[in-house]
């Protein structure tokens, strides 16, 4: 089928645009940090933290692009996908004013918040990046209706094209005796590049494509944001979850200790982003199918996305616990070794909310966000509660046990239960037969040969760390092949690796589709 070609070849691209990116973080972070020094850079981490925030001024409305705009394509209505892209466009735009607005004037009180000596730099470089944002956020309806179209492979190698360039400059800049101001402009004249790349694709994907204000009407905006405040309920508590951090540390320990702990942070959330780009794009495929009204092909979508994203989970996150005090130790310096612990509680929490990825997006894909806004809101109260209270007593690990804790019980206990009733896979078969034996499969393949031999192998340098991790996740892989999956599945990713789905003809319906609760 078509679609399966598309998810692969994305998923791949993706997985590999993703370490492309990561690798490059990696030499960049020690770099910016020796350069710039803890105290600036822990400055910059300050700015991302608050673009962060700005990222949930999108309303959740890139999500209802993605819904609306997928819906259409599967019921093949070019008519509704034009009206979801010129809506959201528009709507898009009016943000970008107020977050014009905003930026500049916390850029102007940036004197009340740093040090005299900081704060010009400061409120130049957060002027800079807000009004690049500004501009840029109508982009995001171009970034919703290509992911609807399953065009992740574009997306992915418009956003690789960005990120070389906004390295290669930032280097540049930095040999220049450039700081902040010149890091947030290259920053946003790339992001704003890969906006005005995307728009181009899609008028070669989707045709035609029509931005008219004439779509902007009261009952079509009214449906937008139904489905969008959902979605924008989740994103805050992701930004809460996730990105408020930073702020907790800095307010009761020091800004040196936000740049630790977000070494630490930074490898939760690349196991996150990895995770998000093998699986996060299932969500428009759901839509896809509920349009088509393809009930059975939804549950099988679930079921092998659900294999997929806990096998891989148990092996990114079991590798980070074994090696991440030696990757830390080669990678930053003994110095930062303080950060391992915050990264094992990180890591943690981070596997049940990526494992239970696919059902994130089946419920997302079927318009069932409702219930996902409410848990996630409960779990990022939960997590800003317990970090308040644990940072006093446990300093930067108690803070990193407080997203560890609401995520293991929220996403182990209380989403699963509900995607089992509105999906019709039965509990049991959930837990065992698909997260379970998953899980343990990825388990087994990292722990056991850690045990047997790769923890008496001692490690010189970070290549060499790197080494054993390359060996360990093959190793691991190939025991999640046999033990995860049954003999059919495995059938299927051979095929699919081999290239033959391609030419793989489409699936016959089943006699009898049962609707999704």
């Amino acid at each position: 089928m078509e679609s399966i070609r598309k998810i692969i070849h994305g998923s791949s691209l993706r997985v590999a645009g993703l370490a492309i990116s990561i690798l490059v973080a990696f030499f960049m972070m020690p770099f910016l940090v020796h350069h710039l020094g803890d105290h600036l850079y822990g400055y910059w981490a300050l700015i991302g933290s608050i673009l962060g925030y700005y990222g949930i001024m999108d309303f959740g409305i890139v999500s209802a692009v993605q819904f609306y705009v997928g819906k259409a394509v599967g019921a093949n209505d070019k008519e509704g996908a034009n009206r979801a892209i010129s809506l959201s466009f528009f709507v898009f735009a009016a943000i970008g004013v107020v977050i014009l607005i905003v930026s500049t004037v916390i850029a102007f009180l940036a004197h009340r918040f740093v040090d005299a000596a900081q704060a010009t730099a400061l409120r130049d470089a957060l002027l800079i990046m807000g009004v690049g944002f500004a501009i840029g956020f109508p982009g995001r309806a171009f970034v919703g209706a290509l992911s609807a179209h399953l065009r992740w492979d574009l997306l992915t190698l418009i956003g690789l094209a960005g990120l070389i360039l906004r390295t290669v400059f930032i280097v540049a800049a930095i040999e220049a005796h450039g700081a902040l101001v010149a890091i947030a402009t290259v920053t946003i004249l790339t992001d704003i590049g890969t906006y005005v790349a995307d728009y181009f694709v899609l008028r070669r994907i989707q045709r035609p494509v029509h931005l008219s204000f004439a779509y902007v009407t009261g009952p079509a905006l009214k449906q937008l944001l139904h489905y969008s405040s959902f979605s924008f309920v989740s994103k805050i508590s992701y930004q809460v979850r996730y990105y408020i951090d930073a702020w907790v540390i800095g307010a009761f320990l020091s800004v040196g200790a936000v740049t630790h702990y977000a070494i630490g942070s930074r490898l939760a959330m690349s196991f996150m982003e990895l995770m998000i780009s093998l699986m996060g794009l299932l969500q428009p495929w759901f839509s896809v199918l509920l349009g088509s009204r393809d009930y059975d092909g939804i549950r099988r979508v679930l079921k092998f996305g659900t294999k997929v994203s806990a096998s891989a989970g148990a092996i990114i996150a079991l590798l980070l616990i074994v090696y991440g005090r030696a990757f830390i130790h080669a990678w930053m310096g003994e110095n930062y070794a303080d950060a391992y612990w915050p990264l094992v509680f990180l890591t943690i929490g981070v596997f049940f909310d990526a494992a239970q990825g696919p059902s994130i997006s089946f419920l997302f894909g079927m318009s069932l966000n409702r219930f996902v806004a409410r848990i996630s809101l409960c779990e990022a109260i939960a997590n800003l509660v317990l970090s308040l209270y644990w940072v006093r007593i446990y300093g930067m690990v108690g803070v990193a046990m407080g997203t560890a804790v609401p995520s293991f019980i929220v996403r182990l206990f209380i989403q699963p239960a509900y995607v089992c009733w509105k999906s019709g896979i039965s509990v049991w078969d959930y837990y065992v037969g698909l997260f379970g034996r998953a899980t343990l499969a990825g388990a087994i393949g990292v722990v056991g040969p850690w045990l047997l031999f790769f923890r008496l192998v001692p490690w010189q340098s970070l290549t060499a760390v790197l080494a054993m991790i390359t060996v360990q996740a093959i190793l691991a892989i190939a025991v999640v092949y046999f033990m995860a999956f049954d003999a059919s599945e495995r059938g299927q990713i051979t095929t699919a690796l081999l290239g033959a789905a391609r030419t793989q003809a489409p699936v016959a319906p089943p006699a009898r589709i049962e609707p999704i609760s």
